[in-house]
């Protein structure tokens, strides 16, 4: 059997290549050839070593969690029909592995589809292996590495399209990683009426703005909540909370709603994390948890987010801030995490 390349993650801090076999085609799937990987904010939580992820997900781990993909064909089964070797495709993982029956997936609501099974990445590979669901063709104005910063991208699409936008809202976002800047991106090309962004560092704060902030507040000012208070007068009507981990920012995003306003979680934390239910229910606050992408009425929410992609309403490659090769996986992962070096994205190269 023929030979590729997979990283492990052995555990925090510890990732290495080994040599795995390579996924063999079938009758109903197409095998890639990976040219970009991303290095996604959730990976961060097994490379530090935080209790709650490393428990649903134990060391060591197979592919070291990857799964955002650009790649190309290579290979199809005699059952696929709308892909053929050559092509190069963004993968929607979610859509790709679910039933195609369940009501869920009736839905639109491919990504908790009972029917799938244990979620598992192919991680950081050279060849991965996918049914022809729920993967796209690239137009010529997206390079196929580029691709895989359509996976993050297409989250905090999800959960504004979800949430369903009428114009004029007046919105936070908490964190300027990818999500963070894309999710103001995106509430700006929905209609939303002011934006305004939190953001640690000088790289964030740029970007934020590059990508549609009215305002950034840094939130590492003592009084960055009074701050973003004082341009939502009355409080925002939809907080997205992004960052996570082991931030205070979900009891920060309750301050900062309006009464019976939304607040999104996007972030995932390391621990479980507390809030004032008296002040939650006395302002009748929506909460709205968003974990992956779906449909909303005729299009994927991935196919919306290429689109704006390639129409250059929403630029992502610019967020691409750093190329690292896959033999330097470990540079890669310590990139990612290290943000007073600059990165934003970090994309893995074969």
């Amino acid at each position: 059997m023929a030979k590729m390349r997979s990283a492990v993650m052995l555990g925090p801090r510890q990732i290495e290549l080994v040599e795995v076999d390579r996924p063999e085609v079938d009758a109903d799937s197409v095998i890639i050839k990976t040219e970009g990987m991303g290095v996604c904010g959730s990976n961060l939580h097994w490379w530090r070593g935080a209790e709650r992820p490393t428990k649903l997900w134990p060391f060591p781990i197979p592919g070291a969690g990857g799964h955002e993909y650009g790649g190309v064909v290579v290979e199809a089964g005699k059952n696929i029909r709308k892909l053929k070797p050559g092509d190069r495709v963004a993968v929607d993982q979610f859509h790709s592995t679910s039933c195609g029956r369940c009501p869920y997936c009736s839905s639109g609501a491919f990504g908790v589809c009972p029917d799938r099974g244990d979620f598992v990445t192919p991680g950081f590979v050279d060849y991965i292996k996918f049914g022809e669901k729920g993967l796209y063709v690239l137009p010529d104005s997206i390079e196929t590495h580029a691709a895989a910063i359509i996976e993050p991208a297409a989250t905090p699409v999800a959960a504004l399209r979800r949430l369903g936008l009428r114009g004029g809202e007046r919105v936070v976002v908490l964190g300027a990683g990818v999500v963070g800047i894309v999710a103001a991106a995106v509430a700006k090309i929905l209609g939303a009426g002011k934006v305004v962004v939190t953001a640690k560092y000088d790289q964030q704060e740029r970007f934020a703005r590059e990508f549609g902030a009215d305002v950034v507040v840094r939130s590492t000012a003592g009084d960055a909540v009074e701050q973003v208070l004082s341009h939502v007068d009355g409080g925002a009507d939809i907080v997205i909370e992004t960052v996570g981990g082991s931030a205070n920012t979900l009891d920060q995003a309750a301050t900062i709603v309006r009464p019976r306003g939304t607040v999104v979680v996007l972030g995932l934390w390391e621990v479980a994390t507390k809030i004032d239910s008296w002040a939650a229910v006395f302002k009748e606050i929506n909460f709205m948890y968003a974990l992956a992408y779906g449909q909303v009425g005729l299009r994927t929410d991935y196919e919306f987010t290429i689109d704006m992609m390639a129409s250059g309403r929403l630029p992502l490659q610019k967020l691409i801030t750093h190329q690292i090769p896959l033999a330097n996986i470990r540079e890669a992962f310590e990139l990612t995490d290290d943000k007073t070096r600059g990165a934003i994205k970090v994309i893995v190269r074969p």
